[in-house]
């Protein structure tokens, strides 16, 4: 997720129109304008949990789910993969949730058609994103008890190439934000997610988000809600516990299981409390007036030639 400056660690900032007791003026344009480069946080409770934790409706979904992987932190053993990457400790206070999970995927895509993957088009700016970079489908926890090494370790059917960007499309300061990418093969085993285009979309809907948080493995995120669709309808803010890693990742209706978004950009996820070198995860409460999590919508997509080419 891309860095917001912000002034002081106090973290007082122009707001939006919220429920459930959050205030503060709408979040005009300007206000994008001038700060579009933020990360996300926790609203309220810290909802993230690993995604053997979800029920098998959503743990099947997660399957689809794909994390962008450097080739740096990729090795090939011949008839598998092995990923390194730092353990969350390593960039966060040691007693942050999910401390000692290894950190890898920088961004989270989706997949909905064989070969075709849908991120934010802020993840990937050019073709260097196809050549220095690979796909990594369930880079998940299937339990409790598995070590770093047994996780990291992935099968050639769970790694694809980004073989071309399709298209893509960053506007209006992240409300519209997203990639359509080509693979290099179909991908075997797991099935393109259903894309609710049709569905209406309301204050109050309960969302449901599957990315990979901070890098780590997949998290699965429910309990959130729609708080406002942007002035220009293109975007909608949430209250869904969104991180860096998350951008790209599919933002779900609760109730239906349909894709109605793409994580685009949010509030700072994290902060340096005063005497600690280390970072903590940033809480927003509803006197703060954080600014929300903001999804794409899915139908910013409909309207995009290659899309129309691909699914009619």
């Amino acid at each position: 997720m891309i860095l917001r400056k912000i002034a002081s660690i106090s973290f007082v900032c122009s707001s939006f129109l919220l429920l459930s007791g959050f205030t503060g003026k709408d979040l005009s344009h300007s206000e994008r304008k001038q700060n579009p480069l933020r990360f996300m946080a926790v609203f309220g409770e810290d909802n993230r949990q690993d995604l053997y934790n979800a029920n098998s409706k959503w743990q099947e979904i997660g399957h689809s789910i794909a994390g962008k992987v450097s080739l740096d932190h990729m090795q090939s053993s011949g008839t598998d993969w092995k990923l390194s990457g730092a353990p969350l400790s390593a960039k966060e206070c040691a007693g942050n949730k999910f401390a000692d999970q290894i950190t890898v995927p920088s961004c989270t895509g989706f997949l909905v058609k064989p070969t075709i993957l849908i991120t934010a088009a802020h993840c990937v700016n050019s073709e260097d994103d196809c050549t220095n970079f690979k796909w990594v489908f369930e880079y998940a926890l299937h339990n409790g008890h598995e070590s770093p090494e047994s996780y990291t370790k992935i099968s050639q059917n769970q790694v694809y190439k980004c073989k071309k960007i399709l298209a893509r499309r960053y506007e209006n300061f992240g409300n519209v934000d997203y990639a359509i990418l080509e693979l290099d093969r179909p991908v075997a085993d797991r099935k393109p997610l259903p894309l609710g285009f049709d569905l209406p979309l309301f204050a109050g809907q309960s969302m449901t988000d599957i990315g990979h948080s901070s890098g780590l493995p997949l998290k699965y995120k429910d309990s959130g809600k729609i708080l406002r669709l942007t002035p220009d309808g293109l975007g909608v803010d949430t209250d869904l516990d969104i991180f860096k890693g998350d951008s790209g990742s599919p933002i779900f209706d609760e109730n239906t299981g349909l894709v109605v978004g793409i994580t685009s950009h949010g509030h700072t996820d994290h902060y340096h409390k005063a005497g600690e070198s280390c970072r903590s995860v940033k809480v927003c409460k509803p006197e703060e007036g954080c600014y929300p999590s903001t999804f794409s919508r899915i139908t910013n997509i409909q309207a995009d030639p290659v899309f129309k080419t691909l699914f009619n």
